[in-house]
């Protein structure tokens, strides 16, 4: 029997999803009308209902990698449409965010759903989803619900207004984010990092404050950010603590130069001739100056003033 989802007009057009975020979105709402006639898929902590999707079952359906389905759902998070809980030995969960009810997106019946009062326990209807709450492949143990939540909130908030007030891509924030572990305070550090070189490189070639610096209007610098950011980032996991922050600043002035499209000064080495004689050892070769070499022939100067010839001849003849 073939099953068919709601693609809504609104998701279809959302230019911020691609295809596989869009799918994504389709198949939580569906799955959602059929939590909201089901007990065990209602939170009684956060007082709304939540869906399971494996990380496995969402491979399967949308013909992807693991890596690929981690990301959409990091991506639906991130833009606030979607909140996923972890839990000690149990699947993420996975809810409708309040930003997303508001919008003409999620059915009439999920909405009314989500407001309505805590559902009986005899609440019970065949559904499209498993009822098996053991622990996934996606779940992640943590110590503390409430604190988890937390950390992904001071994340996220971080992540979006960082994206608002700088213009950085989500990659380049993933990238931050994935070097940081999550820490909002070094997060912060690393974005100053690269702030003070950009402008130092802006500054030294007077050119601060013009388009071609702004993460905004220099489509270079903005989507080549991600790529380079995960280059440096690469090499300064191995690096001290304390000395990563002056490699990672130079290996940015280096990448903003070039993608000013500024001209990098060049050390020019001398070249310098060297040949072996028989005991192998490396001596330098110089040339001789033409009046120094046997088969010189000296050539008198026609252009001589005469009279200032004989004067010195006749002083040396004095002496």
């Amino acid at each position: 029997m073939n099953q068919f989802i709601q693609l809504d007009i609104n998701i279809l057009n959302n230019n911020d999803l691609n295809s596989d975020e869009k799918i994504t979105l389709s198949l939580i709402l569906d799955r959602m009308k059929s939590s909201i006639k089901r007990r065990s898929f209602y939170d009684d902590r956060r007082g709304d209902y939540y869906v399971v999707y494996p990380i496995q079952e969402l491979m399967d359906i949308l013909g992807v990698g693991k890596n690929t389905v981690i990301k959409v759902l990091k991506k639906l998070e991130y833009l606030g449409l979607i909140i996923k809980q972890r839990a000690f030995n149990q699947a993420t969960r996975i809810f409708i965010s309040s930003a997303m009810m508001a919008k003409n997106i999620v059915d009439e019946e999920i909405k009314k759903a989500s407001v309505n009062i805590k559902p009986s326990k005899s609440q019970k209807i065949n559904f499209n989803q498993k009822t098996n709450h053991k622990k996934h492949n996606n779940t992640v143990n943590t110590a503390s619900v409430a604190e988890s939540e937390s950390v992904v909130d001071k994340v996220k908030q971080w992540s979006q207004a960082t994206q608002q007030k700088l213009g950085l891509t989500f990659s380049s924030i993933q990238a931050i984010q994935k070097f940081c572990k999550n820490n909002v305070e070094k997060c912060k550090h690393v974005v100053r990092l690269i702030l003070n070189a950009r402008n130092a490189v802006a500054k030294q070639n007077q050119i601060a404050k013009s388009n071609l610096t702004q993460f905004e209007s220099n489509l270079n610098i903005k989507h080549g950010l991600a790529k380079q950011l995960e280059h440096i980032f690469s090499y300064a996991l191995n690096l001290p603590k304390s000395n990563y922050a002056g490699y990672v600043t130079n290996a940015l002035k280096t990448y903003f130069t070039q993608a000013f499209g500024l001209e990098t000064t060049q050390t020019v080495k001398p070249k310098i001739h060297q040949v072996k004689f028989n005991n192998g050892q490396k001596h330098i070769h110089e040339e001789l100056p033409e009046w120094a070499k046997d088969d010189y022939v000296y050539v008198p100067d026609k252009h001589v003033d005469l009279k200032k010839q004989a004067k010195l001849k006749a002083m040396l003849a004095d002496l």
